[in-house]
């Protein structure tokens, strides 16, 4: 409730001209997008956020544009209406199938060049469903979707459930060679929009997905959060201050060495050993799903050319998808107020 009533603090501090909500000229607040492009043609939906008098929580209506270039789709998605749309409150884009599949790369240079959306704005693929359809169902809170899967995104980061991926690091990484974007993946199940998993990019296309366990494994690798957590059988080991590092060892061949450091909430050192096998497991499935895929989201290639720029250069683009890979995993363990692991 504080994130939304600070929300309407800020768009009554845009309204301190006297105006009502409806009156035209005033500044409608979206909260999130979602993005088709279809036989040449850009069509973005926006879902706002409209104050209710009966209701704390907002009520969303969606609005749509459509035109061959974003800017111009942003500016034809408020065309008509009685009320200027302000982007920056959106917290989410949603990439639809149609974007994902053949390439994302120009979308994503023309929202970043757009002085109507924020940087900062995360960005999520679209699985097995249309990206429309996101903003038409309904959210587990009962929120507009953006509002909802806003939350649900920032609490994944945090807790190393999701990767972090906003706009202008989507647009570094594909820009830049030797790593790969992975965005958070939305779906809809039992009609509700939820997280689910991650997309796998090659360049600026999809390649594949990874479950949900996968990608919070994906997500400490990345050390994107605060906090992650490792599961073996039944038990749940709480890591915190993580730290990773991949490297490039060029002296006779290549190999790769992914090293992370953490502190683990449990009882004895026996316990950081058992969590410690069970995290090398599964980031060792990880670095093999992402080799298949051909989606360098670890940095292989930015830590080979740092280690031998000429030999990585003179390499296949896709070398590193057969370069063997090792995994050190070093868990200090320390008592928690929770008294360890469960």
């Amino acid at each position: 409730m504080k994130r939304i009533a600070a929300f309407f603090v800020c768009v009554s501090c845009l309204l301190l001209c006297g105006c009502s909500w409806k009156d035209a000229g005033d500044l409608s607040a979206v909260t999130a997008g979602a993005i088709v492009h279809d036989d040449g043609q850009y069509t973005l939906t926006a879902e706002l956020a409209i104050p209710s008098s009966a209701d704390s929580v907002p009520d969303a209506q969606l609005v749509s544009g459509q035109a061959d270039s974003m800017a111009q789709a942003i500016d034809n998605t408020g065309y008509g209406l009685d009320a200027q749309l302000y982007w920056s409150h959106a917290r989410v884009l949603f990439l639809d199938k149609s974007l994902l599949r053949t390439g994302i790369q120009s979308c994503i240079q023309e929202l970043t060049h757009s002085s109507e959306v924020r940087p900062a704005v995360r960005l999520c693929a679209v699985r097995n469903t249309d990206a429309d359809g996101i903003l038409s169902c309904d959210s587990i809170s009962g929120e507009p979707v953006g509002f909802s899967l806003g939350d649900s995104i920032s609490y994944a980061v945090q807790q190393s459930q999701t990767p972090d991926m906003p706009l202008y690091r989507v647009l570094d990484r594909i820009e830049t060679a030797g790593m790969d974007p992975v965005l958070p993946a939305v779906s809809i199940q039992s009609g509700h929009a939820v997280l689910s998993g991650c997309a796998l990019f090659s360049g600026d296309t999809l390649q594949g997905w990874l479950d949900e366990q996968q990608t919070s494994t994906l997500s400490l690798l990345l050390a994107a959060g605060n906090t992650a957590t490792v599961y073996h059988a039944d038990t749940r080991y709480q890591l915190r201050n993580i730290r990773t590092n991949v490297t490039a060892q060029t002296s006779d061949s290549v190999q790769f060495t992914v090293d992370v450091d953490a502190d683990v909430a449990c009882e004895t050192s026996a316990q950081a050993k058992i969590a410690a096998t069970a995290l090398k497991e599964q980031s060792l499935a990880v670095v093999e799903a992402l080799q298949q895929a051909g989606c360098d989201a670890l940095g292989f290639g930015r830590a080979w050319e740092r280690a031998d720029a000429p030999s990585w250069r003179q390499a296949d683009r896709d070398a590193w998808q057969e370069i063997p890979v090792t995994v050190h995993i070093t868990l200090h363990p320390v008592q928690s107020a929770e008294g360890g692991s469960r």
